[in-house]
């Protein structure tokens, strides 16, 4: 039957070897060095990924503080415009109440003097006044 021929044996196994020695030398250690190197580019990559969104973390924090000092400064600019106005309104209105009252004291002045003026007037004319009332009262 089928004998076993230890030559072809033995060049079968020298074949066998030399294949795997030249597959491993030509094929799976640049196979495995390029996806050693494709490991070791990710992993970079998301190193540079993490660092990347603590910066951006630190950064968006960063915004957040200027955005609230900017907020406060907002404020009291708002609040020292308000007070400011408010100081000149008063301001406008306590002049505008100095000069009304001003021009009140004044009016009641001429008032007076028209008064006094009328009385003075009046009684000089009071024999006329009083001679007319007796011809309306002799009238009536």
């Amino acid at each position: 039957m089928l004998d076993i021929n230890p030559i072809l044996l033995l060049i079968t196994l020298v074949v066998f070897i030399a294949l795997v020695y030249y597959l491993n030398k030509k094929l799976y250690v640049p196979l495995i060095d390029y996806m050693n190197k494709r490991d070791e580019g990710l992993q970079r990559d998301r190193e540079s990924a993490n660092q990347n969104s603590a910066d951006i973390d630190s950064l968006h924090q960063e915004a957040e503080a200027i955005l609230a000092s900017a907020r406060k400064e907002a404020t009291s600019n708002k609040e020292s415009v308000i007070n400011e106005a408010k100081a000149i309104i008063e301001k406008t209105l306590r002049e505008k109440r100095e000069e009304l009252e001003k021009k009140y004291v004044e009016f009641e002045k001429s008032l007076l003097t028209d008064r006094e003026a009328l009385k003075s007037q009046l009684l000089g004319n009071s024999t006329t006044i009083q001679s007319a009332l007796k011809e309306k009262f002799a009238t009536i």
